[in-house]
C-alpha cells in the first residue's frame, strides 16, 4: 500500500468507527432511556476504537516510511475533531430523551 491509501484508509475506518459509536449509544440510549448512559456507551466505544485505528495506522505508516508531519496532523485532527464530536452527540442524545419524554406524557395525559 502506498501513503495516500493508508491515510485515505484511515479516515475511512475513523468514520465508520463515529457511526457505528453512534449506533451503539442509539441504541442503549433508547433501551436504558437515559442520556448519560448513552453517551457514556458512544464515548468508551469511540475512544475504544480510536485507539484500535491508531495503533494500526501507526504499524501501517511506518512500514511505508510515511513522514511524521501527515501522520501527526491526521492524528492531531481526530483528537481536536473528537470533543467536538462527543458533545455534539451529548446534546443530541439529551435532546431525544426529552423529545420522548414529553411524547409519552402527551400520549398518557
Amino acid at each position: 500500500m502506498d501513503v495516500q491509501t493508508i491515510a485515505n484508509l484511515f479516515l475511512t475506518l475513523v468514520i465508520t468507527a463515529a457511526v457505528v459509536s453512534l449506533l451503539i449509544g442509539v441504541f442503549v440510549t433508547f433501551k436504558k432511556g437515559s442520556y448519560k448512559k448513552g453517551f457514556i456507551s458512544t464515548l468508551i466505544s469511540s475512544i475504544v476504537c480510536l485507539i484500535i485505528i491508531v495503533s494500526w495506522y501507526e504499524k501501517a505508516s511506518s512500514e511505508v516510511f510515511m513522514g511524521t508531519i501527515p501522520w501527526i496532523l491526521n492524528i492531531l485532527a481526530v483528537i481536536i475533531i473528537l470533543p467536538i464530536y462527543l458533545l455534539v452527540i451529548y446534546f443530541v442524545f439529551k435532546k431525544l430523551i426529552k423529545s420522548k419524554k414529553n411524547e409519552n406524557e402527551k400520549t398518557s395525559g
